[in-house]
């Protein structure tokens, strides 16, 4: 009950803030535009591996406002063994004051069982500034603050592990390894101070860097997620994508007792 009252709330202040008449314009059928992207890795023989991760952005310009959905997955396992199953999702609303000042209200949801976290909300408002832009550098900043609420395992251990070696009918050891044991579900909500960057440069014609770093600090929790791609022009619709993702929990341990996770990435990219 108290989730779904957070987020009603957060649902209320940013239809405040996009105000009656942007909205009033908003057509949910037409007008969109953005990319999509897909990506998958399968092994086979001594060891069975896959891994799927995709993601899509779509934004829509109406006068003064902009509307960006966006949301990306990632999945993985390893001989029939799940090793990673990663999900987020949200929404941005944008609306610009002057030609390098803006306002934004924003609204995600994430989850990620391999990291601890069964639900994650958060809704933040705040300021935007276009710092660069010459035809061929983009960069913009923004600060804000919100709420997050957080429900997430943490690990109290591992099982034990026998001090004495034993060996299999081969003859060679048995090589044993810590199990991790989850704790008890967490829950915990409070304020969030926002920081963000988004930067891109179009080398030519044909190839696109991205870099988007974003940070959410919370008394008990620094959420930090870095993402970086280099896109390729194949044609006007579609490309490929090589990207390296960092999101790093200060306070939120994974089930392996780290907090950072990374991915690197090969993906085709269509036009939406």
């Amino acid at each position: 009950m108290k989730t779904k009252l957070t987020l009603a709330s957060a649902f209320a202040a940013c239809a405040l803030l996009t105000g009656g008449p942007a909205m009033a314009q908003f057509d949910l059928l037409e007008g969109w535009s953005g990319s999509a992207s897909l990506g998958a890795l399968f092994t086979g023989g001594n060891s069975d591996t896959s891994s799927i991760n995709g993601s899509a952005s779509v934004s829509k310009q109406i006068n003064l406002w902009r509307h960006t959905a966006f949301g990306s997955t990632f999945s993985a396992d390893s001989n029939n063994e799940d090793t990673a199953d990663r999900f987020d999702i949200g929404y941005k609303v944008d609306r610009q004051f002057t030609e390098t000042w803006y306002g934004f209200g924003r609204l995600r949801y994430d989850t990620d069982d391999f990291g601890n976290i069964d639900n994650r909300y958060s809704g933040v408002a705040g300021v935007g500034n276009k710092l660069l832009d010459d035809g061929k550098q983009f960069l913009s900043g923004e600060v804000g603050v919100g709420f997050h609420d957080t429900e997430y395992d943490r690990p109290l251990g591992t099982d034990p592990v026998s001090d004495e070696q034993e060996f299999g009918p081969d003859g060679l050891p048995i090589v044993t390894v810590p199990v991790p044991v989850d704790g008890d579900l967490l829950e915990d909500d409070g304020a969030v101070l926002y920081g963000g960057l988004n930067y891109t440069n179009i080398l030519n014609e044909i190839v696109t860097f991205n870099s988007v770093f974003n940070i959410e600090i919370a008394e008990s929790n620094t959420l930090t997620v870095w993402d970086n791609s280099l896109n390729v022009a194949l044609t006007p619709r579609i490309g490929l994508s090589f990207g390296i993702l960092a999101r790093n929990n200060s306070d939120i341990e994974g089930q392996l007792g780290d907090n950072l996770d990374t991915a690197t990435r090969l993906n085709l990219v269509f036009g939406i």
